[in-house]
């Protein structure tokens, strides 16, 4: 996922750069329709905590226009080159990059219209902790709004076993870290425990047709995850690899298709008396 923590998960590198990169994509149309809903103005101060090297910058810099503001938070220096370049590139003068800890931001407090974050509890965790800062963060009135995954709908059709164990070992190694990958199924009770008002709820899930490249996330995650699951007993060596090697023959099968997670949208206001 995206946030760049000292106990982050997922390994980085070039690998982890271009699931990011291609997360992104897949998952834009549903973060342009979560902003719809929430009603993102012109002029508005925004901030994407943890947003890697791509996160909803691009949606939320279109929406905020020249009188707004958008700053883009992560602490891998690496992801954020990325991101420097996507913005350059796309001259999005509007954004601002911060190299941070999205739990510890240092940040004026009550100064953002909308405080967003994607895919952060999951690997992460400490969910006090990062729901306290984005509180702190948002101005009275304003929006918070996460964005995480369950993996109730997360499969592929043929079935197939290696599919399987890959995922119960991902699952599993999120947990071992202290994430939890379904973290989407609490979030809405997170924000109605702040004390937001108004809280909403969307979900979406894309559907995967043959050859498309998000058919080899289990494989992209485990092979990232691969220390944590060696480590923790959740499948030998032997049987990690044989596991690979079946999910990269299942997904380039021409009658492979699938669906993702879920991913959980969930967004509230801040009191105005806060």
């Amino acid at each position: 996922m995206a946030e760049g923590q000292e106990n982050y998960l997922l390994a980085g590198g070039a690998a982890e750069l271009e699931r990011l990169q291609l997360q992104a994509r897949v998952w834009e149309p549903d973060a342009e329709a979560m902003l719809d809903q929430i009603g993102i103005e012109s002029g508005w101060r925004c901030i994407d905590l943890g947003c890697g090297a791509m996160g909803i910058l691009g949606p939320l810099s279109q929406r905020v226009g020249a009188s707004g503001k958008v700053v883009g938070l992560d602490t891998d220096a690496k992801l954020l080159g990325a991101a420097r370049a996507l913005v350059e590139k796309q001259g999005w003068s509007n954004v601002k990059l911060l190299e941070g800890d999205a739990y510890h931001t240092h940040l004026e407090r009550a100064s953002f219209d909308l405080v967003h974050v994607r895919f952060v509890f999951a690997p992460v965790g400490r969910d006090n902790e990062l729901i306290n800062e984005m509180y702190a963060l948002t101005r009275p009135g304003g929006v918070m709004a996460i964005q995480e995954p369950d993996a109730a709908s997360w499969n592929c059709f043929p079935s197939h076993p290696a599919w399987d164990r890959l995922k119960e070992a991902i699952l599993a190694a999120f947990v071992r870290g202290g994430g939890d990958f379904n973290v989407g199924q609490r979030t809405y009770s997170m924000l109605r425990q702040a004390g937001l008002e108004d809280v909403k709820l969307r979900a979406g899930v894309v559907a995967l047709p043959p050859g498309h490249p998000y058919l080899r996330l289990p494989i992209q995650f485990a092979t990232s995850l691969r220390p944590r699951i060696l480590d923790g007993g959740l499948l030998s060596e032997a049987e990690l690899d044989e596991a690979l090697a079946e999910c990269e023959r299942i997904a380039q099968e021409p009658k492979t298709i699938g669906l993702t997670f879920v991913v959980t949208q969930v967004w509230g206001r801040k009191p105005q008396g806060e």
